[in-house]
């Protein structure tokens, strides 16, 4: 290990490491992928989307990874017999609730019901065994992989880094690279040897958000825990278990991710404006506000957690800088958001291919490593934090009133669809295309107004039907360019079923 001179050094061995591990292997690059812990283990981001099934098998097909390409769906990972433990999310499934509710409609006979439909079967992963699985595979195609080594230092040089290592039985090694991939998540090794974290009160964005969760076993289903009729059933195109479940209220949300082996992610997201950091313990805190929605308290009164409550202060975070001569961070250790719209893992593979990419096609050929040739990646990074955060914010500002939250929570939509059909996927250093659609300036700028009244209307005790008429008709008409699914028309019910091979969606896909 102290005689090599590794192409790439991948510090942490969570799914971005790992999957930058695989990419750089196959394309016939020396890896060493170094990892503090051990796996199998506990990790967030447990819900793919679309944009992540489509970035998974995109990068499978043009790397010629197979094991990428059945990672994409729930469907090739049950055909092909992997071994992860995962579930069918084929529903982005939402759910508004009143203090007291417990039935399907709101006094004025409103359903506040959202249901979104997958293009595909996507997958809830449970990530144990999900990032075993990518680890096996580095190794499989050639990465050096060291567990339980304990990163003690990193001293750059002229002509790469030598990482200094330590193991539990005390011994010392050394690793030489040329390049080095951060991928240690919030408390990342380069941000803390170069000072890079922004103190929190300068952190410039406006969300505001802390989690507490854990792991339930059999939990209660959610149309048995309610009062409704068979209409209300039969809304739904498939069973609401086959989707992840939002359940909203006034400064927060609740996720219920379900896996096949009966286990279900559960996790509270609270914003803090309304709901400030205090000194309660996580258990506690959840089940007090828990207690308040009596259809999601049926769901969890009672059943076992299989882990400790983690209880979070607030998750949002940036470094000063993602990249430099010799280094880049994947976007966990360089920038932190929220769950809502599950966004992290087709962020990380984004953000990893955008890495792997300039790394083959210039920097290990050239033997130049100055952070130039990722100066679009840093860039595209902190764009796509800034507004998918201030999406969510609005998402957080939006929940006090169930229209403006079902109007709101379309646009989110309308971001990830118009960034795949427009080909975003496949282009990773072009500006104009960005996660969500924030490189397009023309939906930014329709955004940006769509914000502004929904954070007015965050003030105000009632929206008038004046105003909701006016936000259903922005998302019909202004946002007609990206808006493939007709969101808005009430004939739907809020109900957005898997569009058809013959819509405008499929004619115009780039």
């Amino acid at each position: 290990m102290d005689k090599v001179m590794y192409d790439v050094a991948i510090i942490g061995s969570g799914f971005g490491g790992a999957a930058s591990a695989i990419m750089l292997a196959k394309l016939g690059h020396t890896v060493a992928l170094i990892e503090k812990g051990k796996h199998p283990r506990f990790a967030l981001g447990e819900s793919t989307t679309p944009i992540m099934s489509k970035t998974i098998r995109h990068l499978g097909q043009k790397y010629d990874i197979p094991e990428f390409v059945n990672l994409a769906s729930y469907d090739t990972i049950m055909s092909a017999h992997m071994p992860i433990t995962c579930g069918p999310k084929e529903l982005f499934h939402y759910f508004w609730h009143e203090p007291g509710l417990s039935s399907a409609t709101l006094s004025n006979g409103i359903v506040p019901e959202i249901i979104v439909q997958t293009p595909e079967v996507d997958t809830q992963l449970y990530r144990a065994e999900s990032d075993k699985y990518l680890v096996d595979v580095a190794i499989s195609y050639g990465a050096d992989y060291f567990e339980e080594t304990t990163v003690e230092d990193i001293e750059f040089n002229d002509d790469g880094a030598v990482i200094k290592c330590s193991r539990p039985d005390g011994s010392a090694s050394e690793i030489k690279t040329r390049f080095i991939i951060d991928g240690t998540g919030h408390r990342s090794l380069i941000s803390q040897r170069y000072d890079l974290i922004v103190p929190q009160e300068e952190l410039d964005t406006p969300l505001n958000s802390r989690s507490i969760f854990t792991h339930f076993k059999d939990v209660g289903d959610f149309e048995s825990s309610l009062e409704c009729d068979d209409a209300f059933i039969g809304r739904t195109p498939v069973p609401r278990i086959r989707g992840t479940q939002h359940h909203c209220f006034d400064g927060g949300w609740i996720w219920f991710i379900p896996f096949d082996n009966g286990v279900t992610s559960v996790g509270l997201n609270l914003d803090i404006d309304t709901y400030p950091i205090n000194g309660k313990t996580g258990e506690e805190e959840f089940w007090e506000i828990i207690g308040r929605y009596p259809i999601v308290e049926k769901m969890l009164k009672g059943r076992e957690t299989l882990m400790p409550f983690i209880k979070t202060k607030r998750i949002q975070f940036r470094t000063k800088q993602a990249v430099g001569d010799r280094w880049a961070m994947l976007p966990g250790s360089a920038v932190g958001g929220d769950g809502w719209f599950s966004t992290g893992l087709g962020f990380t593979l984004l953000c990893a291919h955008r890495i792997v990419d300039m790394l083959h096609t210039k920097m290990l050929k050239d033997d130049d490593f100055s952070r130039q040739y990722l100066e679009n990646y840093e860039t595209a990074l902190f764009k796509e934090w800034k507004y998918v955060c201030r999406m969510v914010d609005g998402i957080y500002k939006s929940m006090r009133h169930f229209e403006v939250f079902k109007y709101y929570c379309f646009f989110c939509f309308m971001g990830a669809e118009s960034f795949v059909h427009r080909g975003g996927i496949k282009r990773p250093h072009d500006l104009k295309y960005l996660l969500l659609n924030v490189g397009d300036d023309n939906f930014v700028a329709k955004f940006e107004e769509f914000y502004t009244m929904v954070k007015d209307l965050h003030g105000r005790e009632e929206a008038t039907q004046e105003q909701l008429d006016y936000l259903r008709d922005f998302v019909r008409y202004e946002m007609k360019d990206y808006n493939y699914r007709d969101y808005g028309n009430p004939i739907y019910g809020g109900v957005h079923r898997r569009l058809d091979k013959s819509s405008r969606y499929f004619a115009e896909l780039a």
